[in-house]
């Protein structure tokens, strides 16, 4: 299973997550959206794949990044948990 962790104190926006995205799995082309990921997470990246996000509770776009999570666990039980998401919240001082 490829593991793949996102540490959001270093991602300023949902913006920098789609290209973080990108980068990380090697995409030529990708939307930069909701639509787009929903498509590469469910049929667009090879499976199995667990994606950590880290810091997102005190992150200042939490709000999109929930929406950016929320189609990750869509995305979870449309793959029957091919592709997995987790969120993790560091100890004091990591």
């Amino acid at each position: 299973m490829q593991m793949v962790t996102f540490d959001l104190q270093h991602i300023g926006s949902a913006g920098e997550f789609y290209r973080q995205f990108a980068r990380k799995f090697d995409l030529c082309y990708f939307g930069d959206n909701l639509d787009a990921l929903w498509d590469m997470l469910t049929a667009g990246i090879p499976l199995p794949v667990r994606i950590t996000l880290r810091h997102l509770d005190a992150h200042p776009q939490q709000t999109a990044l929930l929406r950016i999570l929320q189609v990750m666990q869509e995305a979870e039980e449309e793959t029957g948990g091919a592709f997995s998401v987790r969120v993790s919240t560091p100890a004091c001082g990591d």
